[in-house]
């Protein structure tokens, strides 16, 4: 089979999303099919360049020749989901989220005219894409996570199923004995909160130590506030580390502390649950309360330095909780089948022929 996995590229960038993009690729290719990989230059920077990427999709003209030699269309992120296939998958990351939750917000676009008008065009399209039933729309609609279905439904009142992937070098995770330390990887920017784990690991009841893996426009501001809270002494930021080097981290840790704000998906979760180690996360995180049981795997708690603090000082008080809780977790991954051969399987699944 012809499939085509259509995506989109910005220069300098390459995180979770191309992860993703790469796992599925090499997935649909060991399965025995012939790849199209289909990349749509975009930018984050101004709302202007969503709206032009968005035309440049929907002009895509994927409909002459009965599909232009690709018979199944996998799309990924917005606006490559826009291109008219007659047999399209969306497997969507999330929607334009500055347009949706955040929009109006400090993360998001500005309530301005312009970006209102973009924000219509935007909802107009998704409706089109990925809730209509003429030639060209989504046959069939998954997510990476069921945050991203929950907000699907809430915005655009569009039904979709969550199908859940493993992170890249899945195969290699393991898990050693503990050290005292709290591993805490991420890109250190707002919506990760590592200032939260900061002010929590102030309030722990002994002097626990942590490690912050991860680079990014805070951290500056991180390592000042670590400072001020007098805990130079007890985090270490290791900044961007290779591979081979962030697996160690996870295998000899302690816990993991992820506590971001609405995360999509969150891969430090699945990462944490194959090194074996417990993981702490808050209330409002998103994505890693589909995996975190609380009190089985790991501590779900309110967002707040005070109780973040309770539940690193519990694991670090006692290894042999902490060490049954990250084995759980282990279980609970491999028992939710969260291979790509699954995720293959479904999105190329025949479908009911349609009408239409």
């Amino acid at each position: 089979m012809r499939v085509g996995i259509a995506t989109v590229f910005t220069p300098g960038i390459h995180g979770g999303a191309e992860f993703l993009a790469d796992g599925l690729v090499a997935a649909v290719r060991e399965a025995g099919h012939q790849v199209h990989r289909i990349s749509v230059p975009f930018h984050y920077d101004a709302p202007v360049s969503a709206g032009r990427a968005m035309d440049q999709c929907l002009s895509t003209d994927f409909m002459r020749y009965d599909g232009g030699l690709i018979d199944r269309l996998i799309c990924l992120k917005f606006p490559a989901y826009a291109m008219p296939h007659p047999d399209k998958r969306v497997w969507l990351l999330h929607q334009h989220r500055v347009a949706y939750d955040l929009f109006g917000s400090a993360h998001g676009w500005p309530d301005t005219p312009e970006t209102q008008d973009l924000r219509r065009r935007i909802a107009e399209m998704d409706q089109i894409s990925l809730g209509g039933e003429g030639q060209g729309s989504a046959r069939a609609v998954y997510t990476i996570a069921e945050r991203v279905s929950s907000r699907l439904r809430h915005y655009s009142g569009i039904e979709s199923k969550a199908l859940y992937h493993p992170p890249a070098d899945a195969e290699k995770f393991r898990c050693a004995n503990a050290l005292p330390y709290i591993f805490v990887p991420s890109r250190l920017e707002e919506l990760k909160r590592q200032d939260l784990f900061l002010r929590a690991l102030a309030k722990t009841s002994s002097p626990i130590g942590a490690v912050i893996a991860g680079d990014g426009g805070l951290r500056t501001q991180l390592q000042a506030l670590s400072e001020e809270l007098g805990l130079a002494d007890r985090v270490r930021f290791v900044g961007s580390i290779a591979r081979a080097e962030m697996l160690e981290f996870y295998a000899q840790a302690t816990a993991v502390f992820f506590g971001p704000l609405d995360e999509d998906y969150g891969y430090i979760t699945l990462e944490a649950m194959l090194s074996g180690k417990p993981v702490v996360t808050c209330r409002d995180s998103g994505g890693p309360l589909e995996f975190v049981v609380d009190g089985e795997t790991g501590y779900v708690t309110d967002p707040q330095p005070d109780a973040i603090a309770e539940a690193l000082s519990r694991l670090m008080a006692d290894p042999a909780l902490a060490k049954r809780l990250g084995a759980n977790g282990r279980a609970r991954y491999e028992a939710m089948n969260i291979t790509w051969s699954h995720v293959v399987e479904t999105l190329l699944a025949d479908l009911p022929e349609t009408s239409a």
